[in-house]
């Protein structure tokens, strides 16, 4: 006598019940995705302390380009000679720039009296030239200096200096590529074979948290091939990695502070593990249902 119960749904909707269900699987990791992509590109909110020393940077480059070079020398720290601020004076030029675009902003500061650091990146487009301007203001008691103030000439923009091109790089670059689109696809088909074989809240647990990086993270500089470690800091023994990371997602892209794409990747040990599971648990079943047979 068969226990087993009896599904009396019509052949039709038995059909569309399964292409519902393959329709989830394919649009559900790609919805995840598409999450990862909005919250990596996600502009932040702008601070309104490197608003200020955008603007105090500004300021001192239209005051080389004037030539008031003592107005120039109270904003900075340390001494520079007049012929340095004549050669970057006439670097800049008197001509209104064609374009400033701010390249790279960031800043670290005390919560304790708002002293610290910023790090400003401005493109200038001149005529025929682009000079790149990296300064440092450091703020101290609501007082804002130039600590650092270096120009660097270029035939291009950055934009297209260090853009993503696909073709002509080295074996290492390619090698890396591929590990980055293994675990990217690794991880979407771990996300489907949860999404078909889980039920209820496990399953969109597993999907939310498979696309989680628990390694230390990989980066590649897609134009030198120069490989690092993102967690990696320093300390009086010198560099050091931590054992496990966490990053979310594990493996897209980003750009340094003039702009060069790179590459990182963290392994997906939750997707990895479940697969592992899956694997085992589907070559085991027909053993163990062999040792379950009645003997004949």
């Amino acid at each position: 006598m068969n226990d087993k119960p009896v599904d009396r749904r019509p052949p039709a909707g038995l059909a569309t019940n399964s292409l519902m269900r393959r329709m989830f699987a394919i649009v559900a990791p790609a919805w995840i995705m598409l999450l990862w992509a909005a919250a990596a590109f996600a502009a932040d909110a702008p601070d309104p302390r490197l608003s200020e020393d955008i603007a105090l940077t500004k300021a001192t480059m239209s005051l080389l380009a004037a030539k008031d070079m003592t107005a120039v020398r109270d904003r900075l720290v340390g001494q520079i000679t007049d012929d340095t601020l004549r050669k970057m004076s006439d670097t800049i030029g008197a001509n209104e720039p064609a374009s400033i675009e701010t390249i790279w902003a960031t800043e670290t500061h005390s919560l304790e009296n708002g002293d610290g650091n910023s790090r400003i990146i401005l493109e200038y487009g001149l005529a025929g030239k682009w000079v790149i301007v990296d300064a440092v203001v450091r703020t101290e008691a609501a007082s804002k200096r130039l600590t650092r103030l270096y120009f660097t000439v270029n035939a291009l923009p950055l934009s297209e200096l260090n853009a993503f091109h696909l073709f002509g790089k080295g074996l290492a670059q390619y090698l890396f590529l591929a590990c980055w689109v293994a675990v990217i696809a690794l991880t979407a088909w771990a996300m489907v074979v949860a999404f078909r074989r889980q039920t209820g809240w496990r399953r969109w647990v597993l999907i939310v948290l498979m696309p989680s990086g628990l390694t230390p993270t990989v980066a590649l500089n897609w134009n030198t091939a120069q490989i690092w470690v993102l967690e990696a800091f320093s300390n009086s023994a010198g560099q050091s990695i931590p054992v496990l990371a966490f990053r979310y997602p594990m493996a897209l892209h980003g750009y340094t502070e003039l702009r060069v794409p790179y590459l990182y990747v963290s392994l997906p040990l939750i997707a990895l593990g479940y697969l592992i599971w899956q694997w085992r648990s589907s070559h085991g079943r027909p053993l163990l249902a062999s040792r379950t047979d009645p003997a004949s």
